[in-house]
């Protein structure tokens, strides 16, 4: 995106449509996937070349549905739809492409070699933990026993600091690894060379305008970097390291099965890490992060499967368990003052050591859920009571009672709701610190770095961003980061929340095989959303029924008019099964996750057009598709 701050996305075709006021926002993914507020929704339905769709279906031998999906997602031939629909460890590059691969190994050998000191410096949220564990895994593999410092979230921000560099030199520590940080340390990493450090460091965040001196430096967002894919997570370029090290350790004789067992049980890691830290999942991403959910039921790692014991997960998790199960177990302790707690559960040496971590995060998340409940009533009592705030197309917020562990997340809840980017600043004293969050083709990062002169530092990427400022200049950002959006929005784009439909489709054409296709896609995530589709002329054919707990699901039975009886008979897919041969009624049942609520729009007879995501239920003994509504129209 270079330095933009606005990023046209793909065209597609807009159908504005009019939010119904009883809908509501659950914060779940299974929840009503459009804002809260009452304001002006659309469903945008991409549109591809009919003749690209042929092609990719009759290539693949898929449903044309499922082939308009992949393009969506830029695969285009059967050849690219094989490597996504069937990710390989072949389509990893190299780690000694990385340009200081080489000289980084062999620093990080030399230290193993001559006994030296090694600190690993992390992070207190998912990606860092996890990059951490797996370098300590990594030294301990190597039987070596690194130290790590994580640092405090309230008292001391992200990153490194002066303090972690002095403690490290006074304790004798030769070389300093960084692990999701250190590409703006400037600063820090000057002092460290002062002190006769070496640093290493592995990172993904966005690039300053000049980069630290540093011994090594790996960042896939370096322009001058030589490898083809620029979109790792901090973890993902920490497993590089790793394999780069136990690469050149074997001499050349290939890796032993010592060596290939921790590779595949570090996968799980960069997974946990991938789909937390929302990185695009594909190319090396999707490789990694399938694999490694692949993994995790019988993970090497204790924490790993103490962690999916106590979230209820005996079976290989997918992308939406790990964002709304794991991933917030492993942040809670950094959200509310015990960042270690992370790293602690994912280097423990045993399973019940493990088991104890993994209870205490339990009980901190549901501590941060109660903290972030009341606080996103906070933050939007504060921008619904202000008038001001209407025409500000980035909300900018602090107060004194927001906790520095949680405004991440009530800013990713602002901008849902408000569908507009969100800067929380739990201020402390004279200063604050805080994070935020943006809506698709909004660069964050990139606004704040035209007010970098604002803060006394800040980080991140397109869709979220961290800082540190001070009272007084609060107000002033509020005013300059608006400034800069109102020259780089688009108000079309910038005033709509939106909800991207793969395709218009027809009921009939919905089978087995072509949604055992959308299952080969997973896991979703940034960049591979869930597929979704919309169809009209929908016919409600039973007494609607509000299922389930709190404001409970919105229970369907369908049919599209016209639809009739069908039958799906065919060659051999892609997974060299024959096409299910089907001849169901027409009529299928539709369950809206969180849409109980909106039960009193529809009755018996009632005509609708849908959004919805084909999913395959067991749950009478047998295979049969059902749909899981993202929204309805009436």
């Amino acid at each position: 995106m270079g330095n933009s701050i606005y990023d046209k996305g793909m065209t597609r075709l807009r159908l504005l449509v009019s939010r119904s006021p009883g809908t509501n926002d659950s914060g779940s993914m299974q929840g009503s996937v459009l804002p809260a507020a009452n304001i002006e929704s659309a469903w945008c339905v991409a549109s591809q070349r009919s003749s690209h769709v042929r092609e990719l279906a009759a290539g693949m031998r898929i449903p044309e549905f499922a082939a308009r999906t992949l393009i969506n997602r830029g695969v285009r031939d059967p050849e690219s739809a094989v490597n996504f629909l069937k990710p390989s460890s072949t389509q990893l590059e190299d780690p000694f492409v990385f340009r200081h691969m080489e000289r980084a190994v062999e620093r990080v050998l030399h230290a193993v070699k001559q006994g030296e000191k090694i600190l690993i410096q992390g992070d207190y949220d998912v990606d860092g933990s996890a990059s951490a564990a797996l370098l300590v895994r990594l030294f301990r593999l190597l039987n070596v026993d690194a130290e790590v410092s994580i640092p405090s979230r309230a008292e001391e921000g992200y990153g490194l600091n002066a303090r972690i560099i002095r403690d490290a030199a006074k304790s004798g520590v030769k070389l300093l690894i960084t692990c999701d940080n250190g590409t703006t340390a400037n600063n820090e990493i000057a002092l460290a060379n002062e002190l006769g450090i070496d640093t290493i460091v592995t990172d993904h965040h966005t690039v300053g305008e000049t980069l630290p001196e540093a011994f090594a430096l790996m960042n896939p967002h370096i322009e001058d970097e030589t490898v083809a894919f620029r979109d790792l997570c901090g973890a993902g370029v920490a497993f590089k390291l790793a394999w780069a090290v136990l690469q050149k350790s074997s001499n050349g004789s290939g890796l032993d099965d010592n060596y290939k067992d921790f590779l595949a049980g570090a996968q799980s890691l960069v997974a946990l890490a991938s789909i937390a830290d929302v990185v695009p999942l594909v190319g090396e991403n999707r490789v990694l992060t399938t694999f490694g959910l692949k993994l995790m039921p019988d993970s090497p790692n204790p924490g790993i499967r103490a962690l999916m014991e106590l979230a209820g997960l005996d079976r290989v998790p997918t992308g939406t368990d790990v964002g709304f199960k794991l991933a917030p177990r492993l942040n809670a302790g950094g959200r509310l003052g015990r960042e270690t707690l992370a790293l602690e559960l994912l280097t423990a040496r045993s399973y019940g050591e493990a088991m104890d971590i993994a209870r205490s995060m339990d009980s901190l998340n549901r501590e941060r859920q109660s903290v972030d409940r009341a606080l996103t009533k906070l933050a939007e009592q504060m921008v619904t009571e202000d008038i001001t705030y209407e025409d500000d197309r980035v909300l900018v917020l602090g107060h004194d009672e927001f906790h520095p562990g949680v405004v991440g997340i009530v800013a990713a809840r602002l901008t849902r709701r408000f569908n507009k980017p969100a800067v929380l600043v739990a201020m402390r004293g004279e200063t604050g610190r805080g994070s935020g969050r943006s809506i698709p083709g909004f660069h964050l990062y990139n606004a704040l770095n035209e007010c970098s002169d604002l803060m006394e530092r800040f980080g991140g990427h397109a869709q979220a961003a961290g800082l540190e400022i001070t009272r007084e200049k609060l107000g002033v950002l509020r005013r300059a980061v608006n400034e800069c959006a109102d020259k780089h929005i688009i108000q079309a784009d910038y005033a709509t929340p939106t909800l991207d439909i793969d395709a218009h489709v027809r009921l009939s054409d919905i089978d087995l095989g072509g949604v055992r296709v959308l299952e080969a896609m997973e896991p979703f995530g940034q960049g591979n959303p869930e597929p979704v589709f919309m169809a009209d002329e929908i016919e409600v054919v039973a007494p609607p029924r509000v299922v389930g707990r709190g404001t409970g699901h919105l229970s369907l039975m369908v049919r599209q008019l016209g639809s009739g009886r069908y039958e799906s008979i065919g060659p051999k897919n892609l997974f060299d099964e024959p096409a299910p041969k089907l001849e169901p009624s027409g009529t299928f049942k539709a369950i809206g996750f969180g849409m109980g609520a909106r039960v009193d729009e529809v009755q018996r007879g009632s005509k609708l057009r849908i959004a919805f995501t084909p999913k395959i239920s067991t749950f009478r003994g047998h295979p049969e598709v059902e749909l899981e509504l993202k929204d309805f129209r009436t």
